[in-house]
């Protein structure tokens, strides 16, 4: 088990010492994206009254599809500005949003696509586990309920013992799921690896992708398990932070129900989970860089190197 658990929290501890070393230029490349979503967000909740029934709807529906290809984009452009930590470069921000556009269409129609697919693949899986957790739960819930329900004030808490268990398990069940759609994220950050790190063509990019994801698999849905936990608990603690905490001057002011006042609130919340986001795919793009290492055998050689040039000092 601790093996096993090493290098992936070798992995988030490094993914944490980059990020806090370059907090300032990663934080500024993730504004550029996070700068015009908040805006937009902000916009549309203070033209959301304004807008004919449905239409509003429209432009949401449009920027939920809208925002996938741009937030594999800013994604990638972190996970470049992370290579460029690594290698002990500084972090240049034109550089890292330097990414050809062809490649970056290339890139957003494959990460939309694998996202698509191993995100319907997972909620079918889970759902399936889930709902029939949820049944168990229940049947034993209601089953436990009524045949405690005629032993008096004895049975009275039991009932409400186990109607507490049945609450805080939907609760765990549902936080389990959030892990796992955040891990399919981080899974499609993670194919998109070859767009950003290497130099191939559409088609050598994407055969990159699907071997390295599929390469030590179970390592892999681990690691993105991992970082998805550990990026939704700092995600959430930013967010209840920053999200909660700068709207309130305009909340008491204003008032919840004044559009300007949403507005910031929906700014502030986008700022929150931007403060987050750059540890994603710098995990991403360390995971990668190890697993194509390993795959080339450049490891190996070292090694191999290594104990070649311990030889002749030990044969001495």
């Amino acid at each position: 088990m601790r093996q096993t658990f090493a290098p992936i929290l070798d992995l988030l501890d490094e993914g944490l010492r980059l990020y806090r070393d370059n907090f300032s230029r990663f934080l500024l490349l993730v504004a550029v994206a996070a700068l015009p979503l908040g805006l937009s967000a902000a916009a549309v909740f203070l033209a959301f009254d304004w807008l004919q029934p449905g239409f509003g709807l429209l432009i949401v529906l449009f920027a939920t599809i809208l925002g996938t290809p741009l937030s594999l984009y800013v994604m990638g452009a972190l996970s470049r500005a992370a290579t460029m930590a690594v290698a002990g470069q500084p972090v240049r921000l034109r550089r890292a949003l330097a990414i050809r556009p062809l490649r970056i269409i290339g890139m957003g129609c494959y990460g939309s696509f694998f996202l698509l697919v191993a995100g319907t693949a997972v909620s079918m899986v889970s759902t399936a586990c889930f709902c029939v957790i949820y049944m168990v739960i229940g049947v034993g819930m209601v089953a436990f309920a009524a045949g405690s329900a005629g032993a008096g004030p004895l049975g009275g808490a039991v009932a409400g013992l186990a109607f507490g268990v049945s609450i805080l398990v939907f609760i765990a069940v549902y936080a389990a799921s959030l892990v796992v759609n955040g891990a399919v994220y981080g899974s499609a950050v993670y194919a998109v690896q070859p767009f950003v790190q290497d130099d191939l063509r559409f088609g050598a990019s994407m055969g990159r992708s699907l071997d390295l994801v599929g390469y030590k698999l179970g390592q892999n849905l681990l690691a993105f398990l991992s970082a998805s936990l550990v990026f939704g608990a700092v995600a959430l603690a930013s967010t209840l932070a920053i999200g909660l905490l700068l709207p309130l001057p305009a909340l008491y002011l204003l008032g919840a129900e004044s559009p300007v006042a949403q507005a910031i609130t929906a700014a502030a919340w986008v700022a929150g989970v931007a403060v987050a986001a750059p540890l994603l795919p710098i995990w991403m793009a360390l995971l990668y860089q190890r697993r194509r290492t390993a795959r080339d055998g450049a490891d190996l050689a070292a090694q191999i190197g290594a104990l070649g040039g311990d030889g002749p000092a030990v044969l001495g």
